[in-house]
């Protein structure tokens, strides 16, 4: 009975591999889901095209599927939900790998590892404030995106601040930038970013946490799943992924 129910889930993962593969190829069209943007792995340029790293890995992707992409833009407080209903592919939209999102959905092996840092500002700290410091700082207030993993790590490392939540990382940087938040905790690379952006703002450099970003797919397609794994080994093992990043 046993090695009947396994060859029954064999041919159940095969079948919804080709299933899923052959939607994709047969509308032409790899969806994918992402928020509005969190450069430097995705956004929108001044002429409304999406760009950045996860933008340009998701296209040698489709080029290899011989289709094209589309990109769904939600909410991110709402992109594992929209993922389960159908609304796209995959989510690739610089999501941590974490066991709470593990329960909803799968995800690949890592693409990048990153780290929450603190984003502030240089008219309020005159050198980069540690976490040793801030976390025994009175009043202290803190902005982030919800459902972030910066909003995760903000509660956790930092139980007596001021939390104050907005929709997007820009947002929420610009909370910082007029003085409304005292910083922000923020994924690593986003941080750089927005130091970009406003002259004002710079990141203390210093990690708070360690976390591998994943591609995540509903539960069941571990055919597609393994796929995605062999496409991110062979983005790293081809110098792809240091390219795109040096980019």
């Amino acid at each position: 009975m046993k090695r009947f129910l396994v060859i029954a889930i064999l041919i159940a993962t095969v079948l919804t591999f080709a299933s899923l593969l052959e939607d994709i190829q047969a509308r032409g069209v790899l969806r994918i889901g992402q928020d509005q943007g969190y450069m430097l792995l995705y956004g929108t340029d001044e002429k409304g095209e999406r760009v950045g790293f996860e933008v340009d890995l998701t296209r040698k992707m489709a080029e290899i599927l011989g289709v094209k992409v589309e990109f769904v833009i939600v909410n991110w407080d709402g992109i594992i939900p929209a993922l389960i209903s159908g609304k796209f592919d995959i989510i690739f939209s610089g999501m941590t790998i974490t066991p709470e999102r593990a329960l909803k959905v799968n995800f690949t092996i890592p693409y990048l590892t990153i780290g929450q840092t603190v984003l502030y500002n240089m008219k309020k700290f005159s050198s980069p404030p540690r976490y040793s410091e801030l976390k025994d700082m009175d009043k202290l207030t803190i902005s982030v995106q919800p459902g972030t993993t910066g909003e995760f790590a903000a509660r956790r490392l930092f139980p007596n601040a001021k939390i104050i939540t907005l929709e997007t990382m820009d947002e929420a940087a610009f909370q910082v930038t007029t003085g409304r938040a005292d910083i922000m905790v923020v994924d690593s690379i986003y941080a750089q970013y927005m130091a970009k952006k406003y002259p004002q703002l710079a990141s203390t450099g210093e990690l708070l946490t360690k976390e591998d970003l994943g591609i995540a797919v509903k539960k069941g397609v571990l055919g597609f799943l393994q796929w995605l794994n062999t496409f991110i080994r062979w983005a790293k093992t081809s110098g792809l992924v240091k390219e795109l990043k040096e980019k």
